[in-house]
């Protein structure tokens, strides 16, 4: 067999073709493509061949093979100028525009793009091929990262198809672009709409709470977070906790402050702030916090601290009885006997206000077993009795008075050692004696509270006749004590209790005096000062706090007493003390007392010497006296 003679058969072709003889040149020149098929210029040839004789498919197969091989090789502007003679031919050949749009593409012509493939989605739309158009919108969704409604596009149809993984994964890739485009509005919406796509994306849920968390958009954040998304993440917890107070869940919140003040105690304040936010709308919600931090602060031993944090609520708040039954437990807890007592009256008045009169009557009766001289627990005895119907409740009062039937009274302070002339009875059924008497539980002196299981002792029996008679420095009487001289008896008892009053509740109200005045409470801060300056430890420093408070109240009048009480009293430090005098003497001046105020100034110029500008002062005042 003769080998094929390809030149030969060229110049018979380009004879056949020169003759005007198209279909034999087009045999001729098929025969060469046939044994060479990758003889591109010879393919060309008989393309554009087929297509002047009308034979449009056999040119477009032959424009296609060229084409195609050009685009595979990477010769895209080439194999674009093919495509092109293609769409002459056949305009809505999608193959070729989806390949035009291609190379368009690669060489950055996003606009040529575009029009290629959005050509072919009309198309495709038209004829309802909704698989075909969704191909589309997923590819211009790849065409520009710059075009976030196109890749957002892409990523919805990937979802509606079902494929969710893809979607969620085109959005994350998109959330990154904007971030480290600076665009960070853009990304949280990609992100949000991956999170919502993948519900299992967690750090994309952690993500999105603590963008909403930074902005104080707790609704949004809502929407993110649980106790799973929190973690161990103390700003996740503490914005969890304030969603679920917000939204009510109390039980949610307090499940969870314990555990976020053991992650970092330092949150306590954070806590607080919170409570004191939620206070004025849901007292309630806010308890949870205070209640928290409280019990913090006294499982650290911090009682006076956890009393200041409650008689800080109960002041600033509506919520009085939990509150106040927290507050006793732990002034029990803590051995704060002066605050307990306080707060037991509040208790009471709180029960009484709520129409609670058994639980009013039994507080009212142990304060008025204690503090029998004081009319304020006589008439919350009262009330008590006449809110629950009992029969003549001036009688009964007066009865127990007058030790005609006794008290009870619990007193968890009590150091029955230091008791004078007490006796111990049993707990058996035995005639109360004909004096009043307060049931007193029997407390173990070791500091380490027994757990709460364990069984206390039985009340031990007082005589209040014995007890008064001892302070008086007078035998116990055999009766009751005369009506007339019992105002005497109740006086020198009160005296004998306010002469025990300890440093510990002054160290207490100073406490609480600092935390109202942080709250901008001056009135609150004003009443436990007032009680802290009773100690000889802490009345210079109270003295001082109220005096000046007073001052920047105008109050004068009352600053220069509270002045006058701090100088009397220890300072500090010699610099504490020429403060205060410095003060005084200023506020004396300026309600005119210039002698008092001269005589302030000397005192301090010949302790001082050139302190401050006392010398002009001095001599400012000096000339006033002499009516210069």
């Amino acid at each position: 067999m003769r080998a094929f003679d390809r030149e030969d058969t060229l110049k018979k072709a380009e004879k056949l073709l020169r003759q005007g003889r198209l279909d034999g040149a087009i045999a001729e020149y098929d025969k060469v493509v046939e044994d060479q098929p990758r003889d591109w210029n010879t393919t060309n040839t008989l393309g554009d061949l087929y297509a002047r004789s009308g034979q449009t498919e056999k040119a477009v197969a032959m424009y296609t093979r060229i084409a195609d091989h050009l685009f595979n090789e990477g010769f895209y502007p080439r194999a674009a100028a093919i495509y092109k003679k293609i769409l002459k031919l056949k305009p809505e050949e999608e193959s070729v525009q989806l390949h035009l749009g291609e190379i368009s593409a690669k060489q950055g012509l996003l606009a040529d793009a575009r029009t290629y493939f959005r050509a072919v989605m009309d198309r495709r739309r038209s004829r309802g091929d909704r698989v075909g158009v969704n191909e589309i919108i997923v590819r211009l969704g790849t065409l520009d990262p710059s075009d976030i409604d196109a890749r957002l596009a892409a990523a919805r149809v990937l979802e509606e198809s079902g494929d969710t993984v893809q979607a969620a994964g085109k959005l994350r890739e998109l959330h990154a672009d904007l971030v480290e485009k600076g665009r960070q509005e853009e990304a949280l919406q990609a992100l949000r709409e991956a999170v919502r796509v993948n519900p299992e994306d967690v750090a994309g849920k952690i993500e999105l709470a603590k963008a909403a968390v930074a902005t104080g958009d707790f609704e949004t954040a809502r929407g993110y977070l649980d106790r799973a998304t929190a973690g161990n993440d103390p700003t996740l917890l503490l914005a969890l906790v304030n969603i679920e107070l917000h939204a009510g869940r109390l039980e949610e919140a307090k499940a969870i402050l314990p555990g976020l003040l053991e992650i970092d105690r330092g949150l306590q304040s954070s806590v607080l702030d919170l409570g004191w936010s939620l206070a004025p709308s849901s007292a309630e919600a806010a308890f949870v916090c205070i209640e928290t931090v409280a019990d913090a602060a006294a499982a650290a031993g911090d009682y006076a601290g956890a009393a200041s944090t409650l008689q800080a609520f109960v002041a600033g708040t509506s919520l009085q009885i939990p509150a106040l039954l927290k507050l006793v437990e732990v002034c029990v807890d803590g051995g704060l006997e002066g605050t307990m007592y306080e707060t037991q009256a509040q208790l009471a008045d709180a029960y009484l206000a709520a129409g609670r009169a058994s639980e009013a009557r039994v507080i009212a009766e142990d304060l008025v077993a204690r503090e029998p001289w004081e009319d304020a627990h006589i008439d919350r005895f009262r009330n008590a009795l006449v809110m629950l119907r009992i029969p003549d409740p001036d009688l009964l009062i007066a009865e127990r008075l007058s030790g005609q039937s006794p008290f009870t009274a619990t007193d968890h302070f009590a150091d029955l050692a230091s008791l004078p002339g007490e006796e111990l009875h049993a707990p058996a059924a035995q005639e109360p004696p004909a004096s009043a008497a307060i049931d007193i539980p029997i407390e173990e002196p070791e500091p380490v509270r027994p757990p709460a299981a364990a069984q206390k002792p039985g009340p031990v029996e007082i005589d209040l006749t014995t007890m008064l008679g001892d302070l008086e420095g007078t035998t116990p009487m055999p009766t009751p004590p005369d009506p007339q001289n019992l105002d005497q008896v109740f006086q020198d008892f009160r005296e004998e209790v306010s002469r025990q009053t300890g440093n510990e509740e002054a160290e207490q109200h100073m406490k609480l005096a600092i935390t109202f005045l942080e709250m901008d409470m001056a009135d609150e801060a004003i009443g436990s000062l007032t009680t802290a300056a009773r100690s000889p430890r802490h009345r210079f420093e109270a003295s001082a706090m109220l005096a000046r408070l007073y001052r920047d109240q105008q109050d004068l009048t009352h600053a220069i007493e509270w002045f006058e009480r701090a100088a009397e009293a220890p300072a500090p430090s010699a610099e504490d003390a020429r403060a205060l005098l410095y003060d005084l003497g200023a506020a004396l001046e300026t309600i005119g007392e210039s002698a008092r105020a001269l005589a302030v100034f000397m005192e301090l110029q010949a302790d001082a010497g050139e302190y401050r500008d006392v010398s002009d002062r001095v001599e400012h005042l000096a000339r006033v006296q002499a009516g210069g």
